[in-house]
């Protein structure tokens, strides 16, 4: 994911949000939950759960914590998510090396302990505390997974009544209305999400912010994708050329190429090219997907979800080369 990044703070986290460790989002549709949050929120009473006592810490433990974070995100990109977990635990809850504890809540989710993570992100943000827009967004895309759009939808009203101070204040509520986006769009409420897209749109290219202004106009390109994909109903593939084509996509750290190979009238080989430092296996799940139902609906990979889209808008964006209009 971005191992760039060694100090992180609530001023910087719609920088974080939008070129580094941004959690996720794409709502995973509500009607898809195998857990509900009662369910949830019941199997997250343990806290820290019994097999955490048993993963082995191969650290030196001695390192600061801005060594630490980079080997729990490399731990991370190795799938070896519990000794990431554990590692994170041992420095920010057992010896408390910082006070701000959100990296905390991120890796949980990142390393697929998405109960956890629900508790510990109910607990931070139960008081509504100011600024810290991606909190929200992880916490109303937990809630989408595990059943209830609604308190998501509540959440991310919640955040934008608790935007963070200029000069972060814009892109941050463009990138709220475009989560909202993402949770209409989940449960079937395509108007509303197109609505809330076109307003993070008009936003992104009016913010301020002293950072990472080179990525507002591809977050403008990212929300178009989502636009032009929900109005396109089918994905007719039977009229385009054959051969290879590319489209790009951003993900955390810069764009995702995709290689798109169509023959007769169907993708038949998708080559993904990224920098992505943790993506959960989604370069080659989500291509997999895409090849198997021959449609771009397909399941956002946890803990990579931004990944994922970056994904599909190259994959959309390749097929428009090749003659999709």
């Amino acid at each position: 994911m971005h191992l760039a990044c060694h100090k992180v703070t609530n001023t910087f986290a719609p920088l974080l949000a939008a070129a580094c460790v941004w959690v996720l989002w794409i709502a995973e549709p509500a009607a898809a939950a195998q857990t509900t949050l009662a369910e949830a929120l019941k199997k997250a009473e343990k806290i820290p759960p019994d097999w955490l006592a048993d993963v082995p810490l191969h650290y030196d433990t001695s390192k600061p914590w801005k060594d630490a974070r980079l080997h729990i995100r490399q731990l991370l990109s190795e799938g070896k998510n519990r000794e990431a977990i554990r590692l994170t635990y041992h420095y920010l809850i057992e010896r408390k090396v910082q006070k701000d504890v959100h990296e905390y809540a991120m890796y949980l989710y990142l390393g697929g302990e998405c109960e956890w993570a629900l508790r510990i992100y109910r607990e931070r943000l139960e008081s509504l505390p100011k600024g810290v827009t991606n909190e929200y967004q992880s916490l109303a895309s937990l809630y989408v997974r595990f059943g209830e759009p609604d308190l998501a939808i509540k959440t991310l009203h919640d955040a934008l009544g608790r935007l963070p101070d200029p000069p972060w204040a814009i892109n941050s509520e463009a990138n709220l209305h475009a989560s909202l986006g993402d949770v209409h769009a989940a449960v079937g409420k395509l108007d509303k999400a197109i609505g809330q897209y076109e307003t993070a749109m008009k936003l992104y290219p009016t913010s301020n912010q002293p950072y990472g202004r080179h990525l507002l106009h591809r977050n403008v390109s990212k929300v178009q994708a989502k636009v032009d994909l929900l109005r396109r109903k089918n994905l007719d593939l039977s009229r385009l050329r054959d051969g290879t084509y590319q489209g790009k996509g951003l993900g955390y750290v810069d764009e995702i190429t995709a290689s798109v190979t169509l023959q007769g009238g169907r993708i038949t080989d998708i080559r993904v090219a990224h920098k992505e430092k943790i993506d959960q296996g989604a370069s080659k799940s989500v291509p997999k997907q895409i090849i198997e139902k021959q449609s771009l609906q397909v399941d956002a990979i946890t803990g990579a979800t931004v990944t994922t889209q970056a994904i599909i808008e190259a994959v959309y964006r390749a097929l428009q080369h090749a003659g999709l209009r």
